[in-house]
């Protein structure tokens, strides 16, 4: 039951995201259209979702709403200063990785890669901290977790540095499945600084104490030019990004107001 209703949540969402809307704007003005060609609703509609594609594909577009997300963590944290708040552990959170015949580092998705990267490094000025690579597979294979700590012992991490969590499907998952390691402790949460937000608040509501540590910044070097308004194919790709964090957060926040996720506490 709980894999359907995983299984369901991906394909809703994907219906919702920028290109899902495009796709069912059209095929809707393409019915009307089909069914009743007389009437100017069809092709109306098909219009709306060409423009609408072109908004969407611009940089201007995804980068205002990357940032917005982005900007909630804006600073890298640094060993000294985690240190100083008495952290030990550095979570790092799996964000998508591949099978096959490949080396650690081409198994690891773009932004799991420099996830892993980010958390090596701070770990590098901890001595004594503990790595703790966390993500799952729904398909039971190896693990996200497997591929980070295969890449990390490659960097030279030594394996009585690194803790897997291999069982995990998504963020919430992360943070339940990591409670009774982290214990209320400070620890670093390590992910891509659009998933921050999401992932600070997953984690605080399962009453942890998590320190941002964000990486994998896409907006840090954005300006507005002529070049903002050509679309591309990466700009709707990060228009596609935001989104589904936005649309993250509003699951979340749905599912503590219904008692399906426990909420963090206010002070």
């Amino acid at each position: 039951m709980v894999f359907i209703g995983f299984i369901a949540k991906k394909l809703i969402s994907r219906l919702v995201l920028p290109l899902g809307q495009v796709l069912v704007l059209w095929l809707a003005g393409a019915l009307i259209w089909w069914r009743r060609p007389a009437k100017r609703t069809g092709p109306l509609l098909m219009i709306i979702a060409g423009l609408w594609l072109l908004v969407l594909s611009m940089p201007i577009t995804g980068g205002l709403l990357l940032h917005q997300l982005e900007s909630q963590n804006w600073a890298y944290a640094t060993p000294a200063a985690l240190s100083a708040k008495g952290v030990s552990d550095i979570v790092v959170l799996a964000g998508g990785y591949g099978l096959g015949e490949t080396t650690a580092a081409d198994r690891l998705g773009p932004r799991t890669l420099k996830r892993l990267l980010e958390g090596v490094r701070l770990w590098r000025g901890m001595p004594g901290a503990k790595l703790v690579l966390s993500g799952g597979n729904i398909d039971g294979e190896s693990s996200e977790a497997h591929a980070m700590t295969a890449m990390a012992l490659e960097l030279g991490v030594p394996k009585e540095a690194i803790v897997s969590e291999n069982a995990s499907w998504d963020t919430e998952d992360q943070a339940e499945l990591l409670k009774q390691r982290l214990d209320g402790r400070p620890f670093a949460l390590v992910t891509s600084a659009i998933h921050m937000p999401r992932s600070m608040a997953w984690f605080r509501g399962y009453g942890l104490n998590p320190v941002a540590a964000p990486c994998d910044f896409r907006t840090k070097d954005m300006r507005l030019d002529f070049f903002s308004f050509l679309p591309s194919v990466s700009a709707l790709e990060g228009c596609e990004d935001a989104v589904h964090e936005y649309l993250g957060l509003i699951w979340q926040r749905l599912k503590q107001a219904l008692g399906g996720a426990p909420k963090e506490a206010t002070s």
